[in-house]
């Protein structure tokens, strides 16, 4: 029998990586601004950050992503209210579906958060350069490697593109955009809303208390999160409270349990659970993640 191999298809495929960091700045935060040869995404991963791509500027909020293509001038500026955690990565692709991703401003899913922390753990594996340092003209490798790690991250990034094409197409991208105003209304319900939350993290406010609290039906502000979330109200309650996990984690001066007592978990195992779920790790698998020491 003559057997015939098939070479896979490869739709978007990355030939370098320039660089990959994650940012912890100040409310003040301003950068004047570059460009290079190459493509870079700036992802939000907390607060609040304006970043301007040539002549247009862009409010972004935690969860979004902002892609600048090849040779186009682009800086960031946070807002002075909200100090802004950001993760931002360069990358050569000369593929040509790479050409859709031209201007784009996204909302990336959990599946993407994950790949992205599993990005910046590898990168921890493969270089010995320091994740916060502006000033990085190349990524300095590791004398000794865990095997395979830079293909990994290779393939993380490439999944992340794929999956945000694939996404958008499916759920319509190219329906007509909502007019400036409403698309403003709706940005303001949200924000007033994350506000909420954020001031009431050790509670347990349920749907019908965020309605009154805040003024919107139920069925508007359901609508709101799901558009520009993906998960309901009260599931992304769930992951700001997370967020804040993470955050008590780090700082250290919390056990698990006072944790996920103080954030009203019913237990430390539900805890764990949920915060597996959602963030693709342990809580003690994260507090020893190369994220933690950036």
């Amino acid at each position: 029998m003559n057997y015939i191999g098939r070479i896979p298809k490869q739709e978007l495929r990355i030939s370098k990586i320039y660089s990959i960091q994650y940012f912890e700045y100040l409310k003040d935060f301003s950068f004047e601004g570059e460009k290079h040869n190459f493509w870079e995404f700036v992802y939000i991963d907390k607060g609040a950050i304006n970043a301007i791509a040539e002549d247009k500027d862009h409010n972004l909020i935690k969860g979004d992503i902002i892609f600048h293509k090849p040779n186009e001038f682009h800086k960031l500026r946070a807002n002075g209210r909200i100090a802004p955690n950001l993760i931002i990565m360069s990358f050569s692709c000369k593929s040509p579906a790479m050409k859709w991703f031209n201007g784009k401003i996204l909302r990336i899913g959990n599946e993407e958060k994950n790949l992205l922390a599993r990005i910046l753990h590898e990168a921890g594996n493969a270089f010995s350069s320091k994740l916060n340092d502006s000033l990085l003209l190349a990524l300095e490798r590791k004398e000794k490697q865990i095997f395979a790690t830079e293909q990994l991250i290779k393939l993380y990034l490439e999944q992340i593109l794929i999956g945000l094409v694939r996404r958008e197409m499916h759920i319509g991208v190219y329906n007509k955009p909502a007019s400036p105003l409403k698309e403003k209304t709706r940005k303001d319900a949200f924000n007033k809303v994350v506000d909420f939350f954020e001031n009431n993290l050790f509670d347990m406010p349920n749907l019908e208390t965020v309605c009154r609290t805040t003024g919107f039906s139920c069925t508007y502000i359901e609508n709101v999160f799901k558009e520009k979330t993906g998960r309901s109200v009260m599931e992304y309650f769930k992951i700001i409270k997370l967020e804040k996990s993470k955050d008590l984690i780090r700082d250290g001066d919390y056990t698990f349990t006072q944790i996920a007592a103080n954030l009203n978990y019913s237990s430390l195992h539900y805890f764990s659970k949920i915060f597996k779920k959602y963030i693709g790790m342990t809580p003690t698998e994260y507090s020893s993640s190369v994220k933690l020491k950036l």
